[in-house]
C-alpha cells in the first residue's frame, strides 16, 4: 500500500494559468500577429533591407561632384 499523503500536500501540477483582461488578451494577440508577419518577411526575404538600398543606389549610377571643400559653393 502506498504511503498516504497530508491533505495539504499538493501535486507537483503547475496552477492553473490567470485569467487575461480583455486588454491583456488583446495586446498578445497583436505581439502574435507581429511575430507571424516578422517570420514570414524573413522567410522570403533572402536579402536584408540595407543590402536591397544599397543594390539601389549602384543601379543609379555613381555622381560626380566637384570635390571643392568650400561648404558655400553649391554643387
Amino acid at each position: 500500500m502506498p504511503p498516504s499523503r497530508a491533505r495539504d500536500q499538493q501535486d507537483d501540477d503547475p496552477p492553473p494559468p490567470p485569467q487575461l483582461t480583455p486588454y491583456e488578451r488583446a495586446s498578445m494577440d497583436m505581439l502574435d500577429e507581429i511575430t507571424r508577419i516578422l517570420e514570414r518577411q524573413s522567410e522570403r526575404s533572402g536579402k536584408s533591407h540595407e543590402e536591397d538600398m544599397a543594390e539601389r543606389l549602384r543601379k543609379q549610377g555613381p555622381k560626380e561632384f566637384s570635390g571643392t571643400s568650400d561648404p558655400l559653393v553649391a554643387e
